[in-house]
């Protein structure tokens, strides 16, 4: 096979050359006083992160959680205490949930995963999609578990607007748990 970024041949799905060269670029972006924390930067993993539509996407979504994961263990100074949920971490026509599996990584930094807790009822992609178009469309999350009085930290793959990760944020709190953040693997901001 070759390497899904330098098309090296390679037993991998990226070879270990290009792996290494992942540098984590950590951001921290606030959205109305909500903190969004980001690992890379959108234009190194783009490629790699529309794997998800992939059946290989799940190990590249692998991939990244543990180079995301072992730069968070070396800068927190305490592990967390709490609860995670993933965006609509349902499974896929691939055969996976991408935001399930960057749960189950951070689950060694203390989070404790809630697979499947909230879904959205509105299946609309906002895949390149303007922010108009995202406003008039929400997303109208279910929740499928018990939230109330936890303490939870939202996990999602990409943050372009925001306006998923508030919605979520506060449809969880409306339901009376405590959001105290959101981690992503990549900001799609523009800049």
């Amino acid at each position: 096979m070759r390497c899904l970024i330098c098309g090296k041949l390679t037993l991998k799905t990226v070879c270990i050359q290009c792996e290494q060269e992942l540098i984590v670029t950590p951001k921290c972006r606030e959205i109305e006083d909500f903190k969004v924390y980001s690992f890379f930067e959108w234009e190194v993993v783009e490629s790699l992160l529309h794997a998800k539509y992939q059946v290989i996407g799940d190990k590249i979504y692998a991939m990244l959680a543990k180079i995301a994961i072992t730069h968070l263990k070396q800068s927190l100074k305490i592990p967390y205490c709490a609860y995670s949920i993933g965006i609509d971490d349902k499974i896929s026509q691939q055969g996976y949930a991408h935001n399930a599996i960057l749960l189950h990584f951070f689950k060694t930094i203390g989070l404790k995963p809630l697979y499947g807790t909230i879904h959205a009822t509105n299946p609309v992609s906002y895949a390149g999609k303007t922010l108009q178009f995202r406003k008039e469309n929400p997303r109208n999350f279910t929740l499928k578990r018990e939230v109330k009085g936890k303490q939870i930290v939202l996990i999602d793959d990409i943050i372009t607007t925001g306006l998923t990760l508030l919605e979520a944020k506060q449809f969880l709190e409306n339901k009376g748990a405590q959001v105290l953040n959101a981690f992503v693997l990549a900001d799609a901001r523009k800049t």
